[in-house]
């Protein structure tokens, strides 16, 4: 199990491409691994390859999508190394930034500024440990809000297959109406129930989705341009109104 703790900048670009998608060539988003080859990729990427291919983009195994599994190890070492990256100097490894030049949008040290003369004329704000611990706390709750929506686009697939298999058993259903109609109707009618129950879940998922997506979107976009405290403690509210208080 990976700990809250963090790794050193020069560690992390050599960790980042064990699970690098080979397909985007970006860190893996949503990580799926092939179970013939352990190959990881991002969900979106395998999922568009699959629909013109039928073999794996690395070991050229005939696939299908149930052959790309969940990788969670893949998916918590992105999620360590986002927080491992707020915690050290992009110039200086070894350094933990005290400073966030809004000028470059980056966190730096003091040697970057001091030493080495780096975004001296920039403008820039000092950091405290306090915004570090808010803003790692909000790429976490962040992290929650996207699992979160990610098991409701899982839940959303598996009753679109239930609801597509209790139409194929409705038009069975329906083919076998002269031979037994007492029974098919009652089979129908049970189907139908079954149909708007299902209906009814698949739009509450797509909601609750199309919700989680927004927050998501307006949460990133506000911790790239977040410059202070106090915009990480309204990012903070804003989550914390989202995300049952067991999450954090």
């Amino acid at each position: 199990m990976i700990r809250d703790s963090v790794i050193l900048l020069a560690e992390i670009d050599p960790l980042s491409k064990e699970i690098e998608c080979i397909m985007c060539l970006n860190t893996v988003n949503d990580s799926r691994m092939c179970i013939h080859c352990s190959v990881i990729v991002c969900a979106k990427c395998i999922e568009s390859w699959i629909d013109k291919q039928k073999s794996c983009p690395k070991c050229s195994h005939p696939v299908q999508q149930t052959d790309f599994v969940k990788c969670r190890l893949a998916d918590k070492l992105v999620e360590f190394i986002e927080i491992s990256k707020l915690n050290s100097c992009s110039n200086h490894s070894k350094e933990t930034p005290r400073v966030y030049c809004s000028t470059c949008k980056t966190y730096v040290c003091f040697k970057c500024i001091l030493i080495h003369g780096q975004h001296i004329d920039h403008e820039y704000k000092y950091i405290d440990e306090n915004y570090k611990k808010i803003i790692t706390l909000n790429h976490k709750l962040l992290g929650f809000i996207r699992k979160r929506c990610k098991n409701n686009q899982d839940n959303l697939a598996a009753l679109e297959l239930v609801i597509q298999t209790l139409l194929n058993d409705h038009s069975e259903n329906i083919k076998h109406t002269n031979t037994c109609q007492q029974t098919t109707d009652l089979l129908i009618q049970e189907t139908q129930h079954l149909f708007d129950d299902y209906q009814q879940k698949k739009q509450i998922c797509i909601d609750v989705i199309k919700m989680d997506e927004s927050i998501i979107k307006d949460i990133e976009q506000r911790l790239n341009e977040s410059q202070s405290l106090s915009d990480q403690e309204e990012i903070l509210q804003i989550l914390q109104k989202h995300i049952p208080s067991t999450a954090e």
